[in-house]
């Protein structure tokens, strides 16, 4: 397991994150105007709160940043599956060559537009993740269907 460096800024977005939800984020991404954190799949549904309540609290306490909380999980094919869990996933394909892997996932055209997220902030996370928890890079393709 690679070590990261934890600046004082993430210590303080986990902390904000812990004080509304009473859980400790295992990985968060800052990308652009947001803030990705991934939790536990069983703290999911308290991470969240009841009708998104402690992500509304966040985003006020986070100055209106865009927050996004998903599910982690140890393999690369099962965290994409849980990070775009509302996206139809038509392939999954795992390329390596000495020292690179690379990740080609297909959705649907009509759902680019969810797998990008707002401000491009869901793939760039994901390209992230993948690339610090996993040594992967990730290319999204998108198929018509019809």
């Amino acid at each position: 397991m690679k070590l990261v460096e934890i600046t004082g800024d993430d210590l303080k977005l986990i902390s904000i994150f812990e004080s509304v939800t009473g859980l400790i984020p295992r990985d968060m991404e800052k990308v652009g105007d947001g803030i990705v954190f991934l939790v536990d799949e069983s703290s999911l549904g308290k991470a969240i709160g009841k009708k998104g309540a402690n992500i509304l609290k966040l985003k006020q306490k986070l100055n209106n940043m865009n927050v996004l909380i998903s599910m982690d999980a140890g393999a690369p094919e099962e965290f994409l599956k849980k990070f775009f869990n509302n996206i139809d996933i038509l392939a999954y394909e795992l390329r390596e060559a000495p020292g690179q892997k690379m990740i080609f996932l297909t959705i649907p055209d009509s759902q680019r537009g969810i797998a990008i997220g707002r401000a491009g902030i869901r793939v760039k996370a994901a390209k992230a993740f993948l690339k610090r928890k996993f040594g992967a890079d990730l290319n999204l393709r998108t198929r018509r269907v019809g």
